[in-house]
């Protein structure tokens, strides 16, 4: 045994730190919070969100035992950064295994905030050999789990009553119907199926099969030396820094200013109800020798289009405009559109690593089987348009002592590039630093990225990042970062060269297991459209502020509160705010079946631009963060019971009543009123 760990860990047990059993409700928060800075700071709001709670619960209910994690299964968490991890490979490398969990406080970047968020999903355990799938084991002493759900608007909306001819926009009923099935051996063998209707959609109507929606994958891990993963049915693809592809989570700019390098398995199992962002078909990874990696996949299936066909000259030219992302088939017009147009998308990886140096090679094939073709707008003349794009890209990760090196450089057939060059520095115990550069030209053309940008796809932008971390004590830690990027091409309601910064700076307090406190201060300016009705529309420089106050307090073992002032200004060529509080209660005692969380929310806020987010604590595998604006109130309670050992069923209730409207929503999906009431039931069962 290494004396040097030896005295470390009796040092560090004599501490009599105790970090006690952790709440998933914890952890949850900070999820809550990274996913409201992404919303707040992107567009991506078409992005499935699922993979992280999906990985957390199964980490929460599996602890990953820390002397046999590897890179990828720390990463998985997304609550680590890359200097996090490097730091704890680096340490075990050095003094073997770990002796308790205790000794996670030695590692270097590991502050007291970061082990409390991460320790109920970790265990420690004597490291067992690396073994094999044994497809026989795998088949007979695996878990099942199986999730019904049911949820519906109790309010009419507009899509469900009859028009002026007596029909009704929508085929279907108002009901949300959802089916998931998983079977997992640990981590080395999952396969699932999921089914879902949407509100206004038929059972047994467009599909004869019921469901609108079907999902299944089968997946396995570790298959013998030469074959690393086997992906079948539905899955996710993660290359890069995202520049030609990722369906993995990415944070973007957040709160969380050292998460800015993206990372993930190249293939992963999707199991959930985004009826787009997702592959089908077949992948696998393969170790060609010690040091170099191949992966590959193939891809087909229908996607949502308008397409149009010729046929005055009858000619069979096919083409359509855009995919349709929402998933929706309620209307006879969407019905049209289902399934109407077909992808393949082809791609592998090359990736060759030895000890902390890491190169890649990407390749990306995307076809359709009719011609995309966009209208004559002046910002859509660099758009892909075509019936096939391809796309490859070059990525890297480089350590050097406290320092780790990371970028992609990325390029489309037609000649259009996209560069992201980032290092991240751990300059001392108590500080971090993160600095990011891109350089997205606007012929870039690429259908699949999730990169980080302002916009939501790397093109037409340039900018410069840096962030930084910083611990002065114990209890404090101070977030902050700068991004400039400017656009040197007309984009969406750009009508010009235009440019834009941000800033962001959030003090932190934590009291361990009793408090967490934080102030958070947001500022954006950029330029867009003036909105008025001159003939030319030149840029003009808007301003967003966001100042937050949240507080989280747990008054003992089974009860927490969480309070937040929130206040947005908005300033363009009328200035507009928002304001908004909501008081939260927790419940959840110890070795008790029942427990429930609860929500009031009161708010004002007089304008889309000063929209306020806020993340809702929602039943097992489901995530909402609406957006408030108007004048009124909301309030949600979750319940959960646990029937046994292998069966909980959760309800959940959430209003919403405005004061100055008198019709919420718009188009099919309008009520006339000023409340909106949704239920949301779930039945678990393991077996």
């Amino acid at each position: 045994m290494n004396p040097a760990k030896l005295i470390i860990t009796a040092l560090l047990l004599s501490l009599s730190v105790s970090l006690g059993a952790q709440e998933e409700s914890q952890t949850n928060n900070l999820i809550a919070n990274t996913i409201e800075d992404f919303l707040e700071s992107t567009d991506a709001e078409n992005f499935d969100y699922n993979t992280i709670f999906d990985n957390l619960n199964y980490y929460f209910e599996h602890p990953l035992n820390i002397n046999q994690a590897q890179e990828n299964d720390l990463k998985e968490l997304f609550l680590l950064n890359e200097i996090q991890i490097a730091d704890f490979i680096s340490y075990r490398n050095k003094f073997g295994s770990f002796l308790s969990i205790f000794e996670l406080q030695a590692i270097p970047s590991w502050d007291l905030g970061t082990i409390k968020n991460v320790t109920p999903f970790l265990t420690c355990e004597l490291a067992a050999s690396d073994f094999n799938l044994d497809f026989r084991d795998a088949l007979k002493n695996g878990t099942s789990t199986l999730f019904v759900k049911g949820k519906r608007v109790l309010e009419d909306r507009k899509g469900f009553q009859p028009g002026a001819d007596g029909t009704k926009p929508y085929v279907g009923d108002p009901n949300h119907l959802y089916v998931r099935y998983r079977y997992e051996f640990g981590q080395l063998f999952k396969a699932g199926f999921t089914m879902e209707k949407d509100p206004g959609e038929q059972l047994f109507g467009a599909s004869k099969y019921g469901f609108d929606f079907y999902s299944f994958f089968v997946w396995a891990k570790n298959i013998n030396k030469r074959i690393d993963i086997v992906s079948l049915g539905d899955f996710a693809v993660s290359m890069g820094q995202g520049l030609i592809l990722h369906n993995d989570f990415g944070t973007g700019k957040s709160s969380f200013v050292m998460n800015v390098k993206k990372s993930g398995r190249m293939l992963r199992p999707y199991s959930s109800v985004n009826e787009v962002n997702f592959f089908r078909g077949a992948g696998t990874v393969v170790n060609l020798a010690k040091a170099l990696q191949m992966s590959a996949f193939v891809s087909y299936k229908p996607v949502d289009a308008a397409v149009s066909t010729d046929t005055l000259e009858n000619s069979d030219f096919d083409t359509f405009g855009s995919i349709r992302f929402d998933g929706f088939h309620r209307t006879q017009t969407e019905l049209a559109n289902k399934n109407s147009l077909h992808q393949v998308n082809a791609g592998s990886r090359i990736e060759f690593k030895k000890r902390d140096f890491k190169l890649a090679g990407n390749f990306l094939y995307t076809g359709f089987d009719a011609t995309q073709v966009r209208d004559e707008q002046l910002y859509r003349k660099y758009l892909f348009s075509g019936k096939s794009l391809i796309n490859a890209s070059a990525d890297y990760t480089w350590r050097v002592r406290n320092l780790t090196f990371f970028g992609e450089s990325a390029l489309s057939d037609n000649g259009g590039t996209a560069n992201l060059h980032g290092v991240l520095m751990g300059l001392d115990r108590r500080m971090d630093v993160s600095v990011l550069y891109r350089n997205y030209t606007p012929d870039y053309q690429v259908l699949n990225a999730n990169a980080f940008a302002e916009a939501s796809q790397p093109i037409n932008e340039k900018g410069f990042y840096i962030g930084a971390e910083i611990r002065p004590f114990k209890n404090i830690t101070l977030s902050s970062y700068v991004d400039v990027w400017s656009n040197p091409w007309v984009g969406y309601r750009r009508d010009g060269v235009t440019d834009g910064r941000e800033f962001l700076v959030k003090l932190q307090y934590t009291q361990k297991r009793k408090m967490d406190f934080y102030i958070q201060y947001r500022f954006e300016k950029k330029q867009l459209n003036s909105s008025n009705d001159a003939i030319i529309d030149y840029p003009e420089f808007q301003t967003l502020q966001r100042l937050r106050l949240h507080l989280n307090y747990k008054i003992n073992k089974e009860w927490e509160i969480r309070d937040r002032a929130e206040f947005s200004f908005f300033e363009k060529a009328t200035s507009s705010r928002g304001l908004m509080v909501y008081q939260d209660v927790i419940w959840k005692p110890v070795a008790r079946p029942f427990s429930f969380t609860a929500r009031y929310a009161l708010f004002d806020i007089n304008s889309f631009d000063a929209r306020i987010y806020a993340y809702e604590n929602d039943i097992l595998y489901e995530f909402y963060v609406p957006f408030f604006q108007n004048r009124g109130s909301r309030f949600y309670i979750n319940t959960r019971y646990r029937l046994g050992r292998n069966l909980t069923l959760e309800f959940r209730v959430g209003r919403t009543y405005l004061e100055n409207a008198d019709v919420i929503g718009s188009g099919n999906d309008a009520i006339s009123g000023n409340t909106r009431t949704e239920i949301k039931t779930q039945l678990k069962v393991r077996f």
